[in-house]
């Protein structure tokens, strides 16, 4: 066969392998508009995540980040398909268009805002240090030579070893195996947000056997925010105004203290989360 040929026949079995893919996102129109004729938003959502995106006693996916995708979409009128994802693949799934938006605890990096697009944020968490009590560890300064305990998939991975050269990383699948090894005496704290870390210590056994600390173990901070595809603004704006409209009409407020807040086993304040407020524009 010519190069010709066979460049012919190559070329026509990309464009065969490739019709599915094509065809299954229909690129010409928004993702909100897509959602909107198939009257489902699929959502990338944490299962591991206590009080955030978790499974309940029921089997069933509860927690803060669930409540304010299920109020999107009622605002939506369209139902919510939740597709439980990692730290390590949600942004795969969303750019393989197997999900059409992320709420699952994506802090707001510049590394990350170079492959998607970011909403405005929902949350603000300080990065802390959770440990042993009594393990003497007051701050990152005292992790030199220790082993700190993170998510495979969590930007702490590239950035503690800038700011604790001298500490050891271990990674985990998800949080909840990362602070099973700190049961085990396997790692000596786990390092991320801190309503991750105290979702995680409030399910524990005894949960007064583990200090979380306040400002003096604080390493750096993130804004949670929705993640959708690139250059859909007009879909970014639709998020944006739910979010925004979420805050204004108190429904933000009543799924915090539902979940995070006075009414929680947590009973957390804003305070703890840097006196966060939601970003409102003028009509």
């Amino acid at each position: 066969m010519s190069r010709i040929g066979s460049l012919l026949v190559g070329l026509f079995a990309v464009f065969v392998l490739a019709e599915p893919a094509m065809a299954q996102c229909n690129c010409t129109k928004t993702m909100i508009e897509q959602v909107k004729e198939r009257g489902v938003i699929r959502v990338g959502v944490k299962n591991d995540a206590p009080y955030l995106g978790f499974t309940d006693e029921k089997g069933q996916l509860a927690g803060f980040e669930i409540d304010l995708v299920n109020d999107m979409a009622r605002r939506l009128g369209v139902k919510v398909e939740f597709e439980p994802v990692k730290a390590s693949n949600r942004v795969q799934l969303l750019q393989q268009n197997r999900i059409d938006l992320i709420v699952a605890t994506v802090s707001h990096y510049r590394g990350r805002d170079q492959v998607v697009d970011f909403t405005i944020p929902y949350l603000y968490t300080p990065q802390t240090l959770l440990v042993r009590k009594g393990s003497g560890i007051r701050s990152v300064a005292d992790l030199a030579g220790k082993r700190i305990g993170l998510d495979a998939g969590s930007g702490g991975v590239k950035k503690l070893p800038q700011i604790q050269p001298k500490a050891t990383i271990q990674t985990y699948q998800n949080w909840p195996e990362a602070f099973f090894a700190l049961q085990r005496g396997l790692v000596d704290a786990v390092a991320t947000d801190n309503i991750l870390l105290a979702g995680l210590r409030a399910e524990a056994p005894d949960p007064s056997a583990y200090e979380m600390l306040g400002k003096e173990g604080f390493y750096s901070g993130g804004f949670y925010a929705a993640v959708l595809r690139e250059n859909d603004s007009k879909s970014r704006d639709t998020i944006n105004f739910l979010l925004q409209d979420q805050w204004r009409d108190g429904t933000w407020h009543r799924l915090f203290d539902k979940w995070l807040g006075k009414e929680s086993k947590l009973k957390m304040t804003l305070a703890d989360f840097g006196d966060f407020v939601v970003p409102n524009w003028d009509d």
